[in-house]
């Protein structure tokens, strides 16, 4: 019997990279998973026939999830198909340009932070309760540069600080109840945002950046799945309020 039959996950983002590898990998292990998607239909459709061919149930949705009321009528969706929520994965992010500080506009700034802080908010806020019913864990991706400041990337490395701290609230305040909440922070990820980012700043800066990552390589989406299925399962049962880089050691 797989790992995780009967039990069921969502994953926020998951016609993203990652978080359609993380959607598929809690699949294979038997969940069956919800997730979200802002504008990519056919993205959503082609993920829901890989689900189905694995076997399991899924719900596919467009969701603005930075509209709390469209997010709790979301997550009363998925309970009314499921009748139960076990895994929360937060794998959404807004589209951003590299800035620096001096040139972000207040738009901008407004923007980001209302799609990925408010977004992922009105997420955990809807599911709580229904993860303390089962134990169940939170597992959020943010980045590695929450640890590492990297120059133009501040509208992807403030949202998610925040994030990481929301995550670490969680985990300080809901551990009573049996919920877990972790992050976890990829670093450079071909086919990630990571990989956006290096084709950004051009071959050259490219080639330094990845020289600087003491294992010399970009990582993989299916490691990105791996650290996830880790986090959110039973085997790591007494980890909580933890970020898990992934990211090749870049942060050092």
């Amino acid at each position: 019997m797989a790992e995780r039959t009967g039990q069921a996950a969502v994953v926020v983002g998951g016609t993203g990279a990652l978080g359609r590898a993380i959607a598929l990998r809690l699949a294979a292990e038997g969940a069956d998973v919800a997730f979200t998607y802002r504008s990519n239909a056919k993205g959503a459709q082609a993920l829901a026939g890989e689900m189905d061919r694995l076997g399991v149930r899924s719900l596919g949705m467009a969701v603005a999830i930075e509209n709390p009321a469209a997010v709790e009528s979301y997550v009363a969706q998925v309970i009314g198909t499921f009748g139960r929520l076990d895994t929360l994965v937060y794998a959404s992010g807004p589209t951003f340009s590299l800035e620096f500080v001096a040139g972000v506009s207040f738009e901008e700034w407004s923007r980001v932070m209302d799609a990925d802080v408010k977004g992922c908010f009105n997420i955990v806020r809807a599911a709580l309760s229904h993860l303390r019913d089962t134990r169940g864990s939170i597992v959020a991706v943010v980045t590695g540069g929450v640890n590492k400041a990297i120059a133009r990337d501040v509208l992807s490395i403030a949202p998610k600080a925040a994030v990481q701290s929301l995550i670490r609230a969680v985990a300080l305040e809901e551990g009573r109840f049996g919920v877990r909440a972790n992050c976890l922070a990829p670093g450079f990820i071909a086919g990630g945002l990571g990989a956006s980012i290096m084709d950004a700043v051009g071959p050259d800066q490219a080639k330094a950046m990845l020289k600087a990552v003491p294992m010399r390589r970009t990582g993989t989406v299916d490691e990105i799945a791996d650290a996830a299925a880790y986090l959110s399962s039973a085997r790591a049962s007494y980890v909580t309020g933890n970020t898990l880089f992934v990211t090749g050691g870049m942060e050092l």
